[in-house]
């Protein structure tokens, strides 16, 4: 007799089977799909963001130690990581690389937490050797452990008591002596061929848009042997007037091939290289599309396994792992388009708001440390002649090229200078209401138009800023309609293939 019960179970067991096998089948699919289009979305250029590690325990010694694993981080150092994730977290990267160096790795793990990301440890990131300098004070720094650093990058200091920065032709063969008396030691094309040779790895490994934590030394080095958008004078301004600190940054973008250009020197930014809201929009569906690429393939792999249980497993944390590369995603565009928008409103208010009656007195205090910004520089360069010369580069009194600790600020500081400037500001705006009351009881006719005047500017301000921002919004919605569409091209392109 046939046991129907049996039979039933069967033919159950196979329908099952063969629904699982058609489900990996078009998740396999959509995998590749996801994968082949990648490519029509990529820019050839990648962006990479280094970031120097917090302070260690090496810094406050005051000692050269590029060792490895080298010191940890002090309790600021901890702070100093986290905060840095917070500050940049929201870029969004698809890859975080550190040095060998410890202290790297530790500043490296609250971007870690924050972007669900693996720490890659890369040789070729750590610091540059100290050899026959190792352990010597970091304020000795400029005439002995920079030197050949500083002259692979065209650069040099003078010695005292004039210390400045000038330039040289870059000399790559100079070398860091491994130890005293040695004819032999780390040299610029062995310098630069290992950092290349880490970020090749990371273009090779897809990511376009990777955070680096790496050392303060290596960083300001490779940028200025590196960057083809830097000129000499741009060298000696940001090495004298913006030397990297702990947890400052780096961005540059570029790639192996072509090479690289700076973007952005811990908030000095260069002229025409900053990204637009289109392009900024493209990165983030590329990273968002590569994550949730990854997400399938990870369960058609579990597919195939045929395993019910692993599965099961791999759809929970694809699931888990979408919503979460989605809600990055999010914070992303929130950050980059719509905060870029807001700050470029903001902007364009203050533009737009009527000038300050003239009075009789200086109404900003005089900045004799004001100078021309080298060419490129949306910023202005501090601390330079009274007379507006070129950027002489002078020194700090201690550099903070090496990771052995940051050193202290230049003597001229600029934030003395704006309390300064607001107090100044703050006596002459009183005289000038002072002013203006006296015209007032002169002749009221005059204030009251004055005031008429004032009103009517006023408004108009406001209507233009609300047209601005009317503007804004469009360009906006442009943006993003425009990465839709591109995204959809991509998507026809891919299937088409």
């Amino acid at each position: 007799m046939i046991n129907h019960t049996n039979s039933a179970d069967a033919t159950s067991k196979r329908r099952r089977a063969r629904g699982l096998k058609g489900l990996g089948v078009a998740l396999t699919a959509g995998a590749l799909l996801i994968g082949s289009a990648l490519p029509a979305w990529a820019a050839e250029n990648m962006t990479i963001t280094f970031i120097r590690h917090g302070e260690s325990y090496g810094n406050l010694s005051g000692i050269g130690d590029t060792s490895t694993p080298g010191p940890v981080l002090t309790p600021k150092g901890q702070q100093q990581a986290k905060d840095i994730a917070a500050e940049l977290g929201d870029n969004n990267y698809d890859g975080i690389y550190a040095s060998t160096m410890v202290r790297t790795q530790q500043t490296a793990v609250p971007m870690s937490q924050y972007l669900g990301l693996p720490i890659q440890v890369l040789p070729g990131l750590q610091e540059i050797e100290a050899g026959m300098y190792e352990g010597t004070p970091e304020k000795q720094a400029p005439f002995g452990y920079l030197t050949a650093p500083l002259a692979w990058a065209g650069l040099k200091f003078t010695p005292p008591p004039n210390v400045s920065i000038l330039p040289i032709t870059p000399n790559l063969d100079a070398f860091i002596p491994s130890a005293v008396g040695s004819t032999t030691g780390l040299n610029g094309h062995e310098f630069e061929a290992r950092v290349n040779g880490a970020l090749k790895q990371m273009y090779d490994n897809g990511d376009r848009n990777a955070a680096v934590f790496s050392h303060g030394g290596t960083i300001m080095i490779w940028t200025m042997m590196n960057a083809k958008n830097l000129s000499v004078e741009q060298k000696i301004m940001l090495f004298a007037q913006h030397p990297l600190s702990n947890t400052n940054y780096v961005v540059v973008e570029g790639n192996p091939t072509d090479g690289w250009n700076l973007v952005n020197w811990n908030g000095v930014e260069i002229a025409g290289m900053q990204k637009g809201p289109i392009e900024n929009v493209l990165t983030q569906v590329r990273t968002l599309s590569r994550q949730l690429g990854g997400v399938v393939q990870d369960v058609a792999a579990a597919f195939k396994t045929g395993d019910v249980g692993k599965i099961l497993t791999a759809i929970n944390h694809g699931a888990v792992d979408a919503m979460f590369s989605t809600a990055k995603f999010a914070r992303a565009i929130n950050a980059q388009v719509i905060g870029g928008v807001t700050s470029a409103i903001s902007d364009l208010q203050k533009k737009l708001a009527p000038p300050a009656p003239a009075a009789g007195t200086q109404t900003t205090a005089p900045n004799s440390g004001a100078a021309v910004s080298p060419a490129g520089f949306s910023a202005p360069a501090p601390a330079a002649a009274e007379n507006n010369a070129p950027v002489t580069g002078k020194a700090p009194a201690a550099s903070k090229l090496s990771d052995a600790k940051a050193a202290d600020a230049p003597a001229s500081d600029p934030k003395a200078n704006e309390v300064k400037g607001d107090d100044v500001k703050v006596d002459a705006n009183a005289k000038a209401d002072d002013n203006k009351a006296d015209q007032a009881k002169a002749d009221p006719k005059a204030a009251k138009d004055a005031a008429k005047a004032e009103s009517k500017a006023e408004a108009k301000a406001a209507a233009d800023a609300k047209k601005a921002e009317a503007k804004a919004k469009r360009d906006a919605a442009k943006a993003a309609k425009a990465a839709a569409k591109e995204s959809a091209k991509a998507g026809a392109g891919a299937s088409n293939d």
